[in-house]
């Protein structure tokens, strides 16, 4: 994946992003897996290094990840949120779903983003067994200061689901510390979970 200039762009069916923390994200909702694929030759052009368009797995729409070299460079934005990456990692497997949880907070708050991210980390590093088909999650904070986005890679949707039905689970965990991340001061009702499938990448040549 090159960064700056884009001279072409190679198509790919479902191949997956890595997130670059030198590149600035848009994440964008849609109504359908047509939508989202049209959606594309509106974005491209100079400073778009990735786009990738998934469709919903067990509820109707479509989301796109897409990477730029700057905001400045972003092409109709329309109101989406402008991410950063700030944190993640990624272990071992192949993923076949693609796990998107967006939170939202009162305000903007960089240092909030920051801290409530941090907790999640140590939640996880509380674990004694981290749950079987997890990959990679990685968490971006909003330029504007209110809202996290976990872009998280699983073996299946089955298994997601089944780290959340786990005896004693809370949300992915068993540890008191999820308590903390769930009930974290300035968090909103406007957050949400979803599962994905990816249908489309285009990656700069």
């Amino acid at each position: 994946m090159t960064k700056p200039e884009i001279s072409e762009t190679t198509i790919h069916k479902g191949q997956w992003p890595t997130p670059d923390g030198e590149l600035v994200a848009v994440a964008r909702e849609w109504p359908s897996a047509e939508a989202a694929r049209a959606s594309f030759e509106a974005r491209s052009g100079e400073g778009l290094v990735s786009f990738t368009a998934y469709e919903g797995i067990d509820h109707d729409g479509a989301f796109t990840y897409e990477q730029w070299t700057s905001e400045d460079a972003i092409r109709n934005l329309d109101g989406a949120p402008v991410y950063r990456l700030y944190r993640g990692n990624r272990g071992e497997g192949a993923p076949g779903c693609l796990v998107v949880v967006s939170v939202e907070f009162e305000g903007p708050d960089e240092q909030r983003q920051r801290d409530w991210i941090d907790l999640v980390f140590t939640a996880l590093d509380s674990e004694p067994v981290r749950p079987e088909g997890g990959i990679s999650g990685f968490f971006h904070v909003s330029t504007d200061g209110t809202r996290v986005l976990n872009y998280a890679e699983w073996t299946s949707a089955e298994a997601h689901l089944a780290a959340l039905a786990a005896p004693g689970s809370d949300g992915v965990g068993t540890t008191g510390v999820w308590k903390k991340v769930q009930n974290y001061p300035g968090m909103t009702a406007g957050g949400s979970v979803k599962r994905y499938r990816p249908i489309l990448s285009a990656v700069a040549a």
